[in-house]
């Protein structure tokens, strides 16, 4: 969960380098660096590769820009303009970079550690699409599902059709396994998310398993453990990633048994470090030893951390102390 960040100092030495952050994600030496600085910090098992969920639609022509302390500012989606112009664009040239990235890290890293790459989903992506930024209430975005606006429909199936597109190719630069982040699945409304979290996500796994049948897909649909039967229902080698709010007693007695399960330590926990920490650790490895579990927070590392925290996070887990 966003192992590469502001919380090591090497980042922020590169990250002064380049005025922009979609620079940086789009700069081959610097984000390969990046993506590898935490293995040269720490005994990890996996590299994830730098970049960020809203490159797609960055290439896609909604231009992308990330303001300080703000958060990204997309810019106003012109219809049918956009539309006419993405369906023409290739995904793949457009998003070399990162993929020459993901191929330059597998290639410096043993086959002993795996390479990881991602995508957001496409309701995660279009919230940022739709509101252009981060929302507080989502409620454009919410009124246009409901009301199945052109609009809602037509960014729903451009990115679907280009996540699918982006997964499979970092599949094919060396990725041992893709992840979908669909942090903002929970802010769909009950009534819609069979076919507006479920259906998107199970098309695009649907995809991917035609070429790719036995390469492990992680999604992480933050605050729907409840959907997660209905998502796996069908295939094989799917890990569900978990956020720190499910109890441990479901991710053992539910979610586990529907496939490994990935995460749940708070970042804020990481944050605090000390006994508290060493505790939950503890309490993790002991509900999940001997079992399908990949050790990993529930949410992404907060900046403020401090590396002496993640060190002693990451000898507790390797050290496999309870």
């Amino acid at each position: 969960m966003r192992q590469a960040g502001r919380y090591l100092p090497e980042y922020r030495a590169l990250r002064q380098k380049i005025p922009t952050f979609m620079d940086l994600c789009f700069h081959e030496e610097y984000a390969t660096e990046i993506t590898l600085q935490p293995l040269r910090r720490f005994e990890l098992d996996a590299a994830i590769l730098f970049s960020d969920i809203l490159v797609i639609p960055h290439v896609l022509g909604q231009t992308v820009h990330f303001i300080e302390k703000q958060g990204p500012i997309l810019a106003t989606l012109h219809t049918p303009q956009f539309f006419d112009k993405a369906q023409h664009i290739d995904l793949k040239e457009s998003l070399a970079t990162p993929l020459n990235i993901l191929r330059n890290v597998r290639e410096s890293l043993p086959l002993t550690k795996a390479v990881i790459g991602f995508a957001g989903s496409p309701w995660t992506i279009a919230t940022y699409m739709l509101e252009q930024g981060k929302s507080k209430d989502f409620k454009k975005a919410i009124s246009l599902l409901e009301t199945r606006s052109c609009l809602f429909t037509q960014t729903m199936a451009l990115l679907e059709k280009s996540i699918g597109t982006f997964l499979m190719a970092q599949i094919d630069a060396g990725a041992d396994v893709v992840q979908i982040f669909d942090t903002w699945a929970k802010v769909v409304p009950e009534t819609h998310r069979a076919d507006w979290v479920v259906a998107p996500i199970r098309r695009i796994i649907a995809r991917i398993r035609i070429d790719y049948p036995i390469i492990p897909i992680i999604y992480y649909g933050r605050g729907v453990e409840d959907l997660y039967p209905q998502i796996v229902k069908g295939f094989s080698h799917i890990v569900f990633g978990v956020d720190e709010m499910v109890p441990i007693s479901v991710m053992k007695n539910k979610i586990q048994k529907l496939a490994p399960v990935q995460g749940n330590l708070s970042p804020q926990v990481l944050l605090e470090g000390g006994e508290k920490m060493k505790n939950n650790v503890q309490e993790l490895l002991r509900a999940f030893r001997e079992t399908p579990y990949v050790f990993n927070l529930g949410h992404g590392i907060f900046p403020q951390t401090p590396v002496d925290h993640v060190t002693q996070l990451v000898d507790l887990v390797k050290e496999g102390s309870f």
